[in-house]
């Protein structure tokens, strides 16, 4: 006698992929008003990565001069 049932197979689980659809939904409801201040923020950062140039670089390697 076997205490572990049959399986039923695979099956969508509506309820389940509801509650997927909300999460994301919320996620997407806090992340998208914060897209244009994370991409300012990008930008600036690559304008003074460029601005710096190959000086900036050198300096973080240890055991230049």
């Amino acid at each position: 006698m076997s205490t572990l049932s049959e399986s039923a197979g695979m099956h969508p689980d509506a309820s389940m992929s509801a509650i997927g659809y909300i999460i994301a939904a919320l996620l997407a409801l806090v992340l998208l008003p914060l897209a244009p201040i994370i991409l300012v923020v990008w930008i600036t950062l690559k304008i003074a990565e460029a601005a710096g140039g190959e000086d900036e670089e050198d300096a973080r390697r240890p055991g230049t001069a």
